[in-house]
């Protein structure tokens, strides 16, 4: 009875202190919460009734995983969504009118062109707050009532606004120089918008463009001659991307990301550049021709690498005397590879262990598989030729010493994949983790929220089985990982 007292006080004592801080130190506690814990505790006090309107964090408005799934089996409606997701947002947005300040402000929904006024005046709203964290994604988005249900059409896709906008005094959008961050998804961006964004938003660190229609070039260049604070640079389907031009007034460049059909790069004196992706089958060519030197980087410098081939790795036929050739250059400074396949076969075992043996001090290893159904079959044709080449790399004393995390995801567990790990745990004397996630690491944004059939949820489960079974291979110092079911199993 003592102890509960003594809580109950205790309890009281903490409100009584919160009650005396400042307003100003209660917003800026209240702006580390999302704004919907944060429009909750207007029910703790009278003094926290309207504190939440200055609010001052992250405003992130998306679609929940609930109403995805109902979209795309009809039982939600998207001319009803839509709409409803607007008002939410409008709603918000007019309680909040009194903040002065926000840290982020995200929208993620499939809205377009017809909304054009609505998200101006969305982005004006951001823009008057001196927003430091802008993302517009708006794809299209899988729902049964829709005409067009994978993709957007050029006429229905959202124009952002021009730089002749940005630049008009009579508008709030001149305070989006604040920005250090704007991502953009299927919205409408040309180059000169680019350009101005370089040249005008002296403080922005990250720019990310996806599915851009009518961005074709870009040339990366400070404004009056001056050094870009520009960190991050990603462009992803932006299909009619032609060439890019990174010059020396990026040096503070420290990762890229490309995703797309093969362009035109060119990349002068980026000393920080460390982390690259390259999400395209076309550049599989020229690592195969001329050893990664026909890339545009300095991959010598790269400490983080992501290469996505998909088929083309199986298609061509290494051998194995051929492996220690494919690199002849070592790879000093990388730490981690991220390779995505759609399957261990014999040529990705040889491009993969060409690779370990090519970095030296290699920390972490990542192979995510693409899952497609027009590949199970071929899949589960084990290739007797394994077992014997995993022997020859074996006998050839691939030791790969530094090696201490590898990462599975999309794991099958299929014999060839089980082998495969076999093979590096004998050969990686410091290992201490090894993790197997069975879910599709492919499906991330709308697409996660949509159910499994029972045919994939038994796959996935039997996968996780077989990770379970390498345990007894473990040393005692590895940890091995087997990941939960996904939530929308």
């Amino acid at each position: 009875m003592k102890n509960f007292k003594a809580c109950k006080l205790s309890s009281k004592r903490r409100k009584m202190m919160m009650s005396k801080l400042p307003d100003e130190i209660l917003i800026d506690i209240l702006s580390r919460l999302s704004i919907k814990e944060a429009a909750r505790t207007s029910l703790v006090s009278r003094q926290w009734k309207s504190l939440w309107k200055f609010y001052a964090g992250s405003l992130d408005f998306d679609c929940d995983s609930e109403t995805i799934v109902l979209l795309s089996n009809g039982k939600k409606r998207f001319v009803i969504e839509q709409p409803k997701f607007i008002d939410w947002v409008n709603q918000v947005l007019d309680a909040l009118h009194q903040t002065r300040t926000i840290e982020q402000f995200r929208v993620c929904f499939d809205l377009g062109k017809d909304q054009t006024s609505t998200i101006d005046s969305w982005i004006g709203y951001a823009a008057a707050r001196k927003v430091r964290r802008l993302e517009l994604s708006l794809p299209s988005m899988f729902a049964k009532d829709k005409k067009c249900k994978f993709f957007k059409y050029l006429r229905e896709i959202y124009n952002f606004p021009t730089p002749d906008q940005l630049m008009n005094k009579n508008n709030n959008l001149r305070n989006l120089k604040s920005l250090i961050s704007l991502r953009l998804e299927s919205v409408n961006v040309t180059d000169k918008h680019v350009s101005y964004f370089l040249s005008e938003f002296p403080f922005l660190e990250e720019l990310s463009m996806a599915d851009a229609p009518y961005l074709r070039n870009l040339k990366v260049v400070g404004g009056g001659g001056q050094s870009l604070k520009l960190k991050h640079l990603e462009l992803r389907y932006c299909m009619e991307f032609r060439n890019l031009e990174v010059t020396a007034a990026a040096s503070n460049l420290a990762s890229f990301i490309y995703a797309g059909p093969m362009i035109n790069m060119i990349f002068q004196d980026v000393p920080q550049l460390s982390s690259v992706s390259l999400y395209s089958g076309n550049y599989w060519d020229v690592l195969v021709r001329d050893g990664f030197e026909g890339l545009p980087f300095p991959v010598l410098q790269l400490q983080m690498l992501t290469l996505d081939f998909g088929w083309m790795m199986s298609c061509y036929k290494f051998t194995c005397p051929e492996f220690p050739k494919l690199f002849p250059k070592l790879f000093p400074s990388l730490r981690q590879l991220e390779l995505v396949l759609w399957m261990l076969d014999e040529g990705t075992v040889v491009f993969v262990a060409s690779f370990l043996r090519a970095s030296p001090y290699l920390h972490k290893l990542v192979l995510k598989y693409k899952i497609h159904p027009y590949h199970t079959v071929s899949m589960k044709k084990e290739d007797p030729k394994l077992e014997l080449f995993h022997q020859e790399l074996a006998k050839k004393g691939c030791k790969f010493e530094c090696l201490k995390e590898v990462e599975f995801l999309g794991w099958n567990g299929l014999k060839r994949d089980v082998e495969f790990v076999t093979h590096l745990i004998e050969a990686s004397g410091s290992l201490e983790r090894v993790t197997f996630d069975p879910c599709d690491p492919f499906r991330v944004g709308i697409m996660k929220g949509l159910p499994l059939s029972p045919d994939v949820v038994a796959n996935e489960e039997d996968a996780r089985n077989r990770a379970r079974d390498l345990e007894s291979r473990l040393s005692p110092r590895t940890k091995l990982v087997v990941a939960p079911k996904c939530h929308c199993c």
